[in-house]
């Protein structure tokens, strides 16, 4: 019977344009020209046909690049990045960073503007404090836990599977939690004053709350608009995620929207 990772293994991946130049540049300066060449430094690389594929950076499985890489001694890194490698996509990545997540909705998720308390000492506690469902254009703040300092990263992803950044962006233009409750939008200084979610179905809520930002330079876009992330934006704050996660706190929660 196949497992997972051997199904992973036998599926091929190709090198980008990119990583071929400097693939081929790799070899010439080991001066590995032939498929001969290749095989007498790749022991575990059978047969001249694959020698000269490899040879050229064309499409072959991860069992076979593996061994290459070993053999030649290279990281695979400076030639497959793990888009490439996994085969992900946006949902799959998606996935991968909400597993990271401990169930909040006790006490994280939207609230009704009318519903909370004029008290600034308010503690909204309980899952009944937040709403598991609203009608599409209603008005409503996201309610961020209390308890924990520092940098907020909040992504959304809504029933059509668009994720979108809503901290750092315009919603909450100071992302740094001081660990009191915080509300957004941050109104002032945001331009809104209340979230409207408009897709019916079910949004999914992923927050992490870091010592410190990602340093990439797309992040910088996201003060000017909220921004909706593609999967290379996405693989970025997976695997910041997955560097800091033991020092960072990272919570989900849902709620559906009713037409």
């Amino acid at each position: 019977m196949k497992t997972l990772s051997s199904d992973l293994a036998a599926k091929s991946i190709e090198m980008s344009p990119a990583a071929k130049a400097k693939w081929l540049t790799m070899l010439k300066t080991r001066k590995i020209n032939t498929a001969k060449q290749l095989l007498s430094r790749v022991r575990d690389l059978h047969g001249e046909p694959l020698a000269r594929k490899a040879l050229k950076g064309d499409r072959l499985d991860r069992t076979t690049w593996d061994s290459i890489f070993k053999g030649l001694k290279v990281f695979r890194d400076d030639y497959f990045n793990d888009i490439e490698w996994f085969e992900r996509n946006l949902e799959s990545q998606w996935g991968m960073l909400w597993e990271m997540a401990k169930d909040a909705s006790d006490r994280f998720g939207i609230v009704l503007p009318e519903h909370i308390p004029d008290s600034s000492a308010w503690d909204g506690i309980g899952s009944d404090w937040f709403e598991q469902s609203i009608a599409s254009r209603t008005s409503v703040l996201l309610e961020i836990p209390w308890g924990t300092p520092g940098y907020l990263l909040l992504l959304e992803q809504d029933a059509l599977g668009n994720i979108v950044l809503l901290s750092p962006s315009p919603l909450m233009a100071n992302p740094l939690l001081t660990g009191k409750i915080q509300r957004l939008p941050q109104y002032p200084p945001s331009p809104f004053e209340f979230l409207q979610p408009i897709t019916v179905g079910t949004n999914y809520l992923w927050a992490g709350v870091f010592a410190q930002l990602p340093d990439l330079r797309w992040l910088a876009d996201a003060q000017k608009r909220p921004l909706r992330l593609e999967l290379p934006q996405l693989a970025d704050l997976f695997n910041f995620a997955s560097k800091y996660q033991q020092e960072a706190a990272m919570f989900r929660s849902s709620y559906v929207v009713i037409d």
